[in-house]
């Protein structure tokens, strides 16, 4: 009997713990935000392939307090140049990636959109920047001199949050929210030469 009354406590205290940790993470267990690659293509430009996309972002309320609070929100391009091949996996010919920001700057009342080629352009609304972030024009992906044979070559694109580039003391609730989790499926489109 001893025993078990000095467990006791110990056991409320864990219990309360896992309560405390589950009201927590409630909010999170709403709707989670989406992304969908509408379209892709490419086309052979002055010596380089190049990329146009259609992505459609639809964020949760907490990324977007997030960012008219001011808190820049990465979003990462995944580029993969392959060959298939029916008996083994996928030939990987180049691998790429690009990053875009969408921050808001309260000073201005503006948000900013910047790419990790340096490019930076500034809209008046949420909804412009965000339309405009899913409007991915004339992006370098090969250049043609990499590629002897560009028959059979598919290009696959994928973009998600980046939830690394958050600031440190929002990266751990934005890996265990549903909110934060940002991603779209792979889409694959022919490689036109």
């Amino acid at each position: 009997m001893h025993a078990i009354d000095s467990i006791y406590p110990f056991c409320f205290i864990r219990q309360r713990g896992l309560l405390a940790l589950l009201l927590l993470l409630l909010p999170t267990l709403g709707q989670a935000a989406s992304v969908t690659i509408e379209k892709a293509s490419t086309r052979l430009q002055t010596g380089e392939y190049q990329l146009n996309a259609d992505i459609k972002y639809e964020l949760s309320e907490e990324v977007l307090e997030a960012i008219n609070n001011g808190i820049a929100v990465t979003m990462l391009l995944s580029i993969k140049i392959e060959r298939p091949r029916v008996y083994l996996w996928d030939q990987l010919i180049a691998e790429k990636s690009q990053t875009y920001e969408l921050k808001y700057h309260a000073l201005s009342g503006q948000y900013l959109v910047k790419s990790s080629l340096g490019e930076q352009r500034s809209y008046l609304s949420l909804a412009s920047a965000l339309r405009a972030l899913g409007q991915i024009r004339a992006l370098p992906i090969l250049q043609q001199t990499e590629l002897q044979d560009p028959q059979d070559v598919m290009v696959r694109i994928k973009t998600e949050l980046d939830t690394n580039a958050l600031p440190a003391p929002l990266r751990p609730v934005a890996w265990l929210s549903k909110q934060w989790t940002l991603s779209s499926e792979w889409f694959s489109c022919p490689l036109r030469y």
